[in-house]
This record gives structure tokens, sequence and C-alpha cells, in this order.
């Protein structure tokens, strides 16, 4: 059955889709890439699954020309590599809407509260994040399946018990395991889900405890479709887009302890 983010993506991407098609779609190893008719372009981490062989998308579609409703059925796929393609367009067909945003000012931990010994939890590792948390004195427990960091059934006893605010991965989206990991956040905890695989419709979102949506609005596609063309990763592509940062809920209570 269809995730309700699921269906709220879909809908807000149909009713800013009107009369645009599918132009390029570039899988490379880190990132994938799409761009529309309209000259907008959109990113998404490149989920592979396990490969069988030398062939990654099976889908005998080509989706280029196609409308942007087409490949949008791709967020139903059993295939990652292939859901991941669909939340590039989704990016891409979203890319003007979050254009209008303000650059990210750098207050994103101001917001969540998060100062010395405030107890946070990570899924995903974020290197530069992870940093600015140890620099700033945070309590930080980490969980991340394809580095093999951290124990899950600690992690989430954590998450679901101590944890003041959450940083988590918007690749999470692609394997579908968003609402399951909120459903274990404790009540009352600040939630920021980050990467350029974010898609920035907070109403989308509204349903879930997430307070804000960190991404990114791609300023030069041909720079970003030469990134993923070359395997780089979110360095590369963060040199050719303005980071955004956008509030899904009203702000919490940052009090220690809250």
């Amino acid at each position: 059955m269809q995730s309700e983010l699921y269906r709220n993506l879909i809908e807000a991407t149909l009713e800013r889709s009107e009369g645009r098609f599918v132009d390029t779609i570039s899988i490379g190893l880190g990132y994938t890439a799409v761009t529309t008719s309209d000259g907008s372009c959109g990113v998404s981490f490149t989920y592979l699954d396990k490969k069988e062989g030398c062939t990654v998308v099976k889908d005998p579609m080509d989706y280029e020309g196609k409308p942007v409703s087409e490949l949008l059925k791709l967020l139903d796929s059993e295939k990652l590599v292939e859901r991941s393609a669909a939340i590039a367009l989704i990016n891409a067909v979203n890319n003007p809407a979050s254009a209008e945003l303000p650059e990210d000012d750098g207050t994103l931990f101001a917001k969540l509260g998060i100062a010395k010994e405030t107890r946070c939890a990570m899924v995903g590792y974020f290197g530069p994040v992870v940093a600015q948390m140890e620099k700033a004195g945070a309590h930080l427990e980490v969980i991340d399946e394809g580095k093999e960091m951290g124990n899950a059934e600690r992690f989430f006893r954590y998450m679901e018990s101590e944890a003041e605010a959450l940083i988590l991965t918007s690749t999470s989206i692609i394997n579908g395991s968003t609402e399951s990991i909120l459903e274990r956040l404790r009540p009352g905890a600040r939630c920021a889900m980050l990467g350029p695989t974010t898609p920035i419709m907070p109403e989308a979102f509204r349903f879930l405890p997430v307070d804000y949506l960190g991404g990114i609005s791609v300023v030069n596609p041909e720079g970003v479709l030469a990134a993923v063309r070359h395997g780089k990763g979110t360095p590369a592509i963060n040199r050719h887009a303005k980071k955004v940062l956008c509030q899904v809920h009203p702000p919490k209570s940052t009090t220690a302890g809250s």
C-alpha cells in the first residue's frame, strides 16, 4: 500500500507540473539528476539495489520526452534506483519554488536547540554536521546502515526515550523508512530532514513530526549534470546549488530537557 508521504509528494508534484515533460535522466554512481522541459533540474541520492548483472534499470520504458506523470509513477517501484529517479524528478519540478526561498543562513542548530549537552540522534551519517555537533558539545548517537555504524536496538531506544533533536537523512524517503523511523521519535523532540535528496515541499510532510527540511535548489544544471556524470558526491553538487532551509511546523520549545 502506498505510504501517505508518497501520496503527498505525488499530489504536490502533479499540482506543479502542468505542461512539463521529462527532458533528461542521468543515473550516476553517487547521485541521480533529472531535468525537465522548462530547464529545471533536481537530484536524488542514487540508491542502488544489489546488482545481479550489467542492467541496473530493467524498466523498458524511455521516460525522456514523456509527461512528468509517467516517471513519477516510479516512486512506487520495487527498485530503489527507480525511486531515486522519481525523487530527482520531484525535486526538478519543485526547483522553481525552492529557488524562491532564501539561502540557508546556518541557524539550524539554534532552531533545533542544539547546544552543549543536547541529546541528539542522527539517522544517516553527515560528517560536517557531526563535526559541528562535537564542537557544540552535544551528545550524539548515530546509526547508518550503509556505513555499518551504530546498534539499531540501542539507537532506537535512545531516540524513543532521550533524544531532544533528530537529524534524519532524506535518503530514508527512497527506501520508504521515513515514517517508520519518525513513529519512534520521542514526543516533543525537534527534527530536521537533510540532504540534496530532500523535497522542499512542506505541505507533504505536515502529518509527520518534521520541523525543518534542509536541501538544495539547483542554480547551475550543467554543473550538476557534470558532477553526476563524473560520479561526484555532495560537495560537488552543492557547488552548483543554493542550500535552503524550510520550516514545516511552528517552532517547538528548545529548552533543554523539553
